[in-house]
């Protein structure tokens, strides 16, 4: 009994210690050990074979756990999280929203299905109906424009009033 658990012990140890110590070969030896183990605990105790499989794979399952956990306490884990945050103030955004669009008009280029290519002045856009199929050659309407999205609709519907 003393054997199996110091492997499992040992193993165990071993798996988190890979974590602190990357390599690959703690925690091969680490495994190794846990599967020593099992084989010596199943060797000797027949009986409890599935308790002493299900002993060891939870015991390899919170090693791996813990050595996760370590891994956030050590300057190496702390490096690899990223300090501070991405503010669009300090230039951090991939496409600047352009609000000066929102109200203007544009001429469909691709059939809006609901997404395809508007042209509004001299600028080609990718743009959204608002769910309604926009045909090639319409006029549309931007009424949102958040990042590289811009949203359209027919003229017609938003001047309509909705009657009973």
């Amino acid at each position: 009994m003393g054997w199996v658990l110091f492997f499992f012990v040992a193993g165990m140890a071993l798996i988190m210690l890979e974590f602190i110590l990357p390599g690959g070969v703690i925690g091969v030896a680490g495994v190794i050990m846990l599967v020593i183990s099992g084989g010596i605990g199943v060797t000797l105790y027949p009986d409890f074979a599935p308790l002493i499989i299900v002993a060891e794979v939870l015991g390899a399952a919170v090693s791996i756990g813990l050595g996760i956990f370590l891994i956030s306490k050590t300057a190496v884990g702390q490096a690899m999280v990223a300090k501070g945050e991405q503010r669009t103030e300090d230039g951090y955004v991939n496409v600047v929203t352009d609000t000066t669009l929102i109200g203007m008009q544009g001429t469909v280029l691709t059939a809006l299905r609901p997404a395809g290519t508007i042209e509004v002045g001299e600028k080609r856009l990718d743009a959204v109906s608002d769910g309604a199929f926009i045909e090639k050659g319409a006029t549309v309407l931007i009424t949102e424009v958040h990042g590289n999205r811009v949203v359209v609709e027919r003229p017609e519907e938003t001047d309509t009033p909705q009657s009973a």
